[in-house]
């Protein structure tokens, strides 16, 4: 992907901003903006300084930012300004993400309640939907990375966690929390390097699919429930979505989902040891959902 030229965004965001809009300075970004093509663009907005970001944006984040767009009153992100095919323009939000240890602020939360709760059963178009066929192709993936790991260092420990894999792809009990589970849209990585000053950030891994993915992978724990300030606006926007059957599935779920979605990264960057921790939650999740699903 790579950014468009200047005629192509650079009116919509003027218009966006209200006023003529003129090119001051760019900036090459990283972090939590990692893309192929993502910059600060330093704009003159008759008269004002105004920094936007510019990203080459998927299909996905391009429909993702479109739908978190219409969530009301609190914006649930640094806001969409502009969008095209293959591009969007926000607003720069200057800050660094939370460091370990310190908490996730709660605007984060409350957008994400928000988020969640407008789209609750609902499908933004344009935005890939969890299910089974999702959830192997997603084994698939992870598998790669596990057998490069098993390839490339010898560990027995690595073949284990693969040999799992297989099994778990086409496993009962996730078909039958995904078959049961409502959806809504997810931001799909809503981790503490896509966090800054309160907005979530990066949603190109945007998904329709149960809450309880980005709950749990923001709250960064096993099992660490979400604070207050997501659980009460949620509940006061969709009062008795979540029964407390419902909602068990949901975290049981959560943990496999989650915990597989990052065994690639782990094999790759983070050692044997974090793979097979990461791997027995996954394991503790299927032990959790059997018996829930039986009920």
């Amino acid at each position: 992907m790579t950014a468009p030229p200047d005629a192509a965004w650079l009116p919509a965001a003027a218009r966006a901003l209200g006023g003529s809009a003129a090119v001051v300075a760019r900036t090459p970004l990283a972090g939590g903006y990692v893309a192929a093509s993502v910059e600060r663009v330093d704009l003159d907005v008759d008269g004002r300084p105004v920094p936007v970001v510019l990203k080459a944006a998927s299909p996905v984040e391009v429909a993702a930012m479109r739908a978190v767009a219409v969530v009301r009153p609190v914006a649930p992100g640094p806001g969409l300004l502009a969008a095209g095919e293959g591009w969007i323009v926000v607003p720069f939000v200057d800050g660094t993400p939370p460091a370990e240890g310190e908490p996730v602020p709660d605007a984060a939360w409350e957008a994400l309640a928000r988020v969640h709760a407008h789209w609750w059963r609902r499908r933004p178009r344009g935005i890939p939907l969890v299910d089974a066929a999702h959830w192997r192709g997603l084994c698939d993936r992870t598998l790669v990375a596990v057998r490069g790991a098993a390839a490339r260092t010898g560990d027995p420990a690595f073949t284990e966690v693969a040999d799992a894999l297989t099994a778990w792809r086409t496993d009962p009990r996730v078909g039958g929390a995904l078959a049961g589970l409502p959806r809504t849209l997810v931001h799909g990585d809503a981790h503490r390097g896509n966090v800054l000053g309160g907005a979530l950030i990066d949603w190109g891994n945007a998904r329709v699919a149960p809450a309880g993915v980005d709950v749990l992978t923001l709250a960064g724990t096993f099992g660490a429930p979400a604070p207050q300030a997501y659980t009460a606006l949620f509940d006061a926007l969709r009062p008795g979505a979540r029964p407390p059957g419902v909602a068990e599935v949901e975290r049981a779920w959560a943990d496999v989902h989650v915990h597989v979605h990052y065994l690639g990264f782990a094999a790759d960057h983070l050692g044997v040891e974090r793979v097979g921790e990461m791997a027995a939650v996954a394991e503790r999740g299927l032990t959790i959902l059997g018996p829930l699903l039986a009920t």
